[in-house]
């Protein structure tokens, strides 16, 4: 499905100048414009979708641990795309970024075509087909440690991937069934004014549907439930529909973006740190601009200085965690949630 996204002009030179974040902080433009990727022709939903990947440190490294294996498979190419991009993400050669970025989205394309030329795409649809196309690489790479003598732990499932449980009962007979969704992002509804909590709270919610029972009963109710919890929670706002006749518009309404968060699930509870964001800027469904806020490299959320920095293509800008829930309450797409370690 063809959505949203960008058109965006990239400059060889990102200029200095100075922000004013909505907390008084003042941010200057200087060598963190290294981190920028050039936009090759609407691809502002790619550059933002790996910049928030990159955000990831132990994702990150869980390739770097494992790089041998990928390296021996020829047909790894994603992944070693993937990490050549990171390994040049502090360079100033803007032409060599190019080529990289235009390398990985062909290799993107070869399996998700929608995704080829200079069309406009969505960045949560976008990211999906990423980790999807790394995950689908995990039998291939284990076999292949298999026959080195060693493992292969896909960075994908052992960092984002989770499951949720769908219980449906049977409103005349309460008979249960149990289905599995084996996730790597969850989609959640806007609930207008609340939080992130509110909307996953929502998405827990008893919803009624048309299911004929052995019993004869046509009425039934679903829960669902998170079995499992991931190290990144990644978490998708339904900022758009389709209204009649099929045109695409975008839902504005304000949320309270949440920099801690609390998820419960089966097995355990977890608190989590927002550490980026993927936002849509623009007022229709039909066009836009996609950018990434994201914790420095190296930083941690919950360290006093809380550096975040906008990823805005190939201008970059600081800003701090604080800045980025107050500017983004009515732009917040795609929300990254990194688990806390407990002490």
């Amino acid at each position: 499905r063809r959505r949203q996204v960008a058109t965006s002009t990239e400059t060889s030179v990102v200029k200095r100048r100075t922000l004013i974040t909505p907390d008084g902080v003042k941010a200057k433009t200087s060598t963190i414009s290294w981190f920028g990727f050039p936009n090759i022709g609407q691809t502002c939903y790619m550059n933002s979708s790996l910049q928030s990947l990159l955000t990831l440190e132990n994702f990150v490294k869980d390739f770097q641990r494992q790089k041998q294996v990928w390296c021996s498979a020829f047909d790894a190419q994603l992944i070693r795309k993937f990490m050549r991009i990171r390994d040049a993400r502090t360079s100033t050669d803007s032409y060599s970024k190019m080529c990289l970025l235009q390398s990985f989205k062909e290799e993107i394309s070869v399996k998700a075509p929608e995704f080829r030329g200079c069309e406009q795409n969505d960045a949560h649809e976008y990211l999906t087909s990423i980790l999807n196309q790394i995950w689908a690489l995990s039998p291939l790479l284990q076999d292949i440690a298999a026959y080195m003598g060693t493992g292969y732990t896909c960075p994908v499932e052992s960092n984002l991937v989770f499951r949720v449980e769908n219980i449906r009962t049977c409103k005349s007979c309460g008979t249960q069934s149990r289905r599995q969704e084996v996730l790597t992002n969850l989609s959640l509804d806007l609930v207008p004014g609340g939080c992130v909590e509110d909307m996953i709270q929502e998405y827990h919610k008893e919803t009624m549907l048309e299911y004929k029972c052995e019993c004869g009963g046509r009425t039934s109710c679903q829960k669902s439930y998170f079995k499992t919890l991931p190290k990144v929670l990644i978490l998708h706002l339904k900022r758009f529909c389709f209204t009649s006749p099929y045109k695409l518009r975008k839902l504005q309404d304000s949320i309270k973006l949440e920099r801690e968060l609390l998820v419960s699930s089966k097995e355990d509870d977890a608190c989590y740190s927002l550490v980026s964001v993927v936002s849509h800027l623009g007022n229709c469904g039909e066009a836009g601009h996609y950018i990434c806020d994201g914790v420095h490299p190296g930083d941690h959320p919950d360290e006093p200085s809380d550096h975040w920095l906008t990823f805005n293509d190939a201008e970059i800008s600081r800003t701090t965690g604080g800045s980025v829930c107050e500017q983004r309450k009515q732009t917040a797409y795609i929300l990254f949630y990194k688990r806390q370690v407990r002490k």
